[in-house]
């Protein structure tokens, strides 16, 4: 297995991997059919992804500006990403995301949202409940900001999402985003939204 650092692509490697469907921040979970796209592995314990898998990764930092055209894709994907970012980072994913959107198009993320997250991880509301909750929910993982469905909803609109809906976990009106997430142990913690561009 190679560091998935060892596969740099160039413009014309993009140009074969293309999708109008891209699938942000795939760490292990390469997808058939999605342009499937990561700057980093550190999700997991080793901090790799076998051969096979690492061809089928655009690497690029999903932080800084995207190198895909405007209105590329009809669908975006990112499930446990979003907690990953601080919030102005999450500015410049949910920016770039919306700008390689097609009209129409829709983004959807899974991702442990601070209600989920409060009911699961802070269970005192003294000093050692809130440094246990920081150990547990931020610390242990590399999270750095959970958003509540409110807080999205605002920030999303403002980049100029015209729809906003908190989904359920594998339901979508659209059949390509039906049964995504990967992850049933995190069905009570984690919010799922769609914003449609």
């Amino acid at each position: 297995m190679r560091p998935l650092d060892a596969y740099t692509h160039n413009q014309a490697d993009l140009a074969s991997l293309m999708r109008d469907r891209i699938h942000y921040a795939c760490g292990w979970n390469v997808m058939d059919g999605w342009l499937n796209v990561d700057g980093f592995d550190e999700s997991y314990p080793h901090g790799r992804v076998d051969e096979e898998r690492a061809r089928r990764i655009y690497r690029t930092d999903l932080t800084a500006e995207h190198p895909f055209a405007s209105e590329s894709f009809r669908f975006g994907y990112a499930e446990d990403f979003l907690e990953h970012l601080d919030q102005a980072e999450a500015l410049l994913f949910l920016c770039e995301a919306y700008r390689t959107l097609r009209k129409g198009g829709i983004l959807r993320l899974s991702f442990p949202g601070l209600p989920g997250v409060l009911r699961r991880h802070l269970r005192s509301s003294d000093y050692q409940g809130a440094a246990a909750c920081r150990q547990e929910a931020y610390t242990a993982w590399w999270h750095k900001h959970f958003f509540s469905a409110e807080e999205l909803e605002t920030v999303a609109r403002h980049i100029g999402f015209r729809r906003f809906a908190v989904v359920k976990y594998g339901k979508s009106k659209s059949p390509e985003l039906c049964n995504l997430e990967t992850r049933p142990d995190q069905m009570d913690l984690n919010l799922i939204c769609e914003l449609t561009r």
